[in-house]
């Protein structure tokens, strides 16, 4: 039976990935709430918009799904970045490019060895990045055209947190699996600070919620096969 459960993980994975495309653009093209009410896979996984994904038990084990609680702890943001130097006079600048929603976190923090002294949006309309635009303080100076690393980190402080392996990063945002009784629902969350292991979550979920910390993927992969044509709608 346990033999069984794995090599139907597995189908489904894989028709889940020919059904629907591979990759990032492949979130984009999941089905919306409420599209399929209630859709139904081989081997016992359904799918009920608003409640989420179920799965028999065997399907779990062979998955090796593992959960944990969102819960409060001491965490310090860790950044790192690359930037690209431009100008070694009268100063040592340098350009990195970020998403334009992060910016007003990389204003409130100071890099270690180098200095914010601008902010260029002007790409911002059409591509939501920006170029932020620091000061180097490094000896010796790095030349221009060189790639050099940036990185700050903040005191640590009690925030929600979960470990990073619960995301699921997408094209259409970023998405947690939450325990919804018996089921399993992908719901979209905000992060801030991350650390090595942990990200902050700033909305979507509260302390003491249960969520899927493994396998991510293949929750997602199940669901768009089932959202996408690959079960029978009721």
């Amino acid at each position: 039976m346990k033999r069984y459960a794995q090599l139907l993980v597995l189908a489904m994975a894989g028709a889940a990935l020919l059904g629907s495309g591979c990759g990032r653009k492949s979130a984009e093209t999941a089905a919306k709430p409420g599209e399929h009410e209630e859709a139904e896979g081989a081997g016992g996984v359904t799918f009920k918009a608003g409640r989420g994904l179920l799965l028999n038990p065997e399907v779990r084990k062979a998955l090796g799904l593992k959960t944990a609680e969102a819960e409060e702890r001491p965490l310090a943001d860790n950044i790192r970045l690359i930037a690209h130097v431009f100008a070694t006079t009268p100063q040592v600048l340098a350009s990195v490019t970020v998403p334009a929603g992060q910016v007003e976190h990389f204003k409130k923090h100071t890099f270690k060895d180098a200095k914010l002294v601008r902010i260029d949006r002007g790409a911002a309309s059409a591509t939501r990045l920006v170029d932020l635009v620091v000061a180097l303080e490094r000896t010796p100076p790095p030349a221009i055209g060189e790639f050099v690393d940036l990185e700050f980190a903040t005191e640590p402080s009690p925030v929600l947190a979960v470990p990073r392996s619960a995301l699921l990063d997408a094209a259409t945002g970023t998405f947690i699996y939450v325990v919804n009784g018996e089921h399993y629902l992908r719901t979209p969350v905000k992060t801030e600070a991350r650390s090595a292991d942990f990200v902050e979550i700033t909305d979507g979920l509260y302390a003491g919620d249960v969520v899927v910390i493994a396998p991510v993927e293949q929750l997602w992969l199940a669901e768009l096969r089932l959202t996408k044509g690959g079960g029978h709608s009721h």
